[in-house]
């Protein structure tokens, strides 16, 4: 194992040169240091850099490198690099070797390292920070599997990123629904500062379309308040419940009522979910038990279309209840039966 993992928790406290501790200098051709698809961050103001570069007489710090099997890997330095390419392509020569430090490391280890890495970058934006989440989340997993870190029972992932990042796991469920269920519209707006986290979450829990309307709106220059989309996104869930509700109440009524046109009721149209749940508790010939059944797999049904919304806490009364109701299964010798799916 090269490193304990958890060793990094600090890292918004622990300075880059003592992470870097025990790498070993080297001076390289800097077209022999590969850049990976790793850094995924902002890369601006180039041009002053370079010219920075160039009044100093080279790097005032090393490059950081990885040495992945045996390939020189860029950690650290990206904008530095970048600029030293700019300089020797305008037929700068003499800063074509370039120093640097490196280290020999699994290219999980690596991942790392360049999430360490950008974690002391000042150009930080917050589409940057997604895309940092959303990297620590999968070299987080990989090392899982690598055995570099074991979570405790109840511990995530997310709540590691939160913690390296120095943010709460909220936001960074917000930078996952948005990289996850944004569309590239909005995360264009979001990219580019028109849009807030919280208003691009919002927005991400609505349907294409709804989004492209709101990013072109945004785009247009309207300020949409994050309550405006939010307000839209409680009426389409509540629009969703009201159906479901209608519906799982239709199904009871057919399977309760007279078969006899002449003798059926009239069905009702436009029902409130108060209205609705009443009728499921009104006398029909269906039976107590089939009601409260079906009252049971509408809630579970909604629960997996609301799922992600669920506090830790609630995630973890729900599991106490799944092995509560397994202990009576086994006590009671029951089958298996009914399913949401």
């Amino acid at each position: 194992m090269g490193f304990d993992i958890k060793s990094i928790m600090n890292v918004a406290t622990v300075g880059a040169a003592a992470l870097e501790k025990d790498f070993s200098p080297i001076r390289l051709d800097y077209e022999q240091i590969i850049v990976t698809k790793h850094n995924k961050y902002s890369m601006d103001e180039i041009d002053e850099l370079a010219a920075g570069i160039e009044l100093a007489g080279g790097l005032h710090e090393p490059l950081i490198l990885g040495r992945v099997n045996g390939e020189y890997w860029l950690a650290s330095g990206h904008r530095r690099r970048a600029a030293i390419d700019m300089l020797v392509q305008s037929g700068v020569e003499r800063f074509r070797m370039v120093d640097c430090r490196y280290k020999d490391m699994t290219e999980t280890e690596f991942r790392i390292h360049v999430l360490i890495g950008n974690a002391f970058n000042r150009h930080y934006t917050d589409y940057d920070k997604m895309m940092e989440a959303d990297e620590w989340k999968n070299a987080l997993k990989a090392a899982q599997r690598e055995k570099l870190l074991i979570l405790e029972h109840g511990e995530r992932v997310r709540d590691y990123v939160a913690r390296i990042m120095g943010t709460s796991p909220a936001v960074i469920g917000d930078y996952n629904r948005i990289n996850k269920n944004a569309v590239p519209e909005i995360k264009e707006q979001f990219k580019d500062g028109a849009i807030g986290v919280t208003s691009a979450a919002a927005a991400s829990q609505l349907l294409a379309e709804e989004q492209k309307e709101i990013a072109e709106r945004v785009a247009a220059g309207e300020d949409i308040k994050a309550q405006e989309i939010r307000n839209m996104v409680e009426a389409k869930k509540e629009e969703a419940e009201e159906k479901a509700v209608n519906t799982s109440t239709a199904s009871i009524d057919t399977a309760a009522g007279d078969t006899d046109e002449e003798t059926a009721a009239p069905k009702k149209e436009n029902h409130s979910i108060t209205e609705c749940k009443k009728e499921q508790m009104s006398d029909t010939d269906t039976n107590e038990d089939e009601k409260e059944n079906a009252r049971r797999l509408h809630a579970l049904k909604m629960l997996e279309k609301y799922y992600i919304y669920l506090s830790d806490e609630e995630t973890n009364i729900l599991e106490r209840i799944l092995e509560d109701c397994k202990r009576r299964k086994r006590e009671y010798g029951l089958d298996d039966v009914g399913s949401t799916i």
